[in-house]
């Protein structure tokens, strides 16, 4: 089981996925404007079903531009004796550092999944994707069920 952080702001809320023998399993929570978590997503993907997986860092261009404008805002507003420097700055900040992604991407027969998490993060994912290689490459044997019922 793997557990990661959602987002650098909410440290301590955390998605899951777990790799085992049939299939990878992920809890992660969703986030609302790149940092307000809301509700919950839960996939669940066959081992046998994945072709490939990769890990790329990604940069959504939006949070980043939204932030930069809120910085400036704020410093204009600083120059102006105004108070939401310190509002502005902090909340532009917060989105444009939400805006730098690590991606673990799964190819499956029927496209693509994603797991984007902050690029601090990425270290996780390397080792979801190590882990689900070595998975593929000497699964471990499957009990049948009446198996361990003959072997009593």
């Amino acid at each position: 089981m793997f557990n990661f952080s959602i987002s650098w702001l909410f440290f301590w809320m955390k998605g899951r996925i777990e790799v085992d023998n049939q299939s990878v399993r992920s809890r992660i929570p969703r986030l609302l404007v790149w940092i307000i978590p809301y509700g919950m997503v839960a996939k669940d993907v066959a081992l046998d079903d994945i072709k490939s997986t990769n890990v790329k860092g990604k940069s959504q261009i939006f949070p980043i531009l939204l932030g930069l404008v809120l910085i400036v805002l704020g410093v204009l507003s600083a120059l102006n004796n105004g108070l939401g420097l310190g509002i502005l700055i902090i909340i532009g900040i917060i989105l444009g550092i939400a805006g730098f992604k690590a991606t673990l991407i799964l190819e499956t027969s029927t496209g693509q999944i994603h797991f984007d998490v902050p690029v601090s993060q990425k270290e996780v994912l390397f080792r979801i994707k190590k882990e689900i290689e070595n998975r593929q490459k000497k699964p471990e044997p499957k009990i049948k069920e009446n198996q361990v019922l003959e072997d009593l």
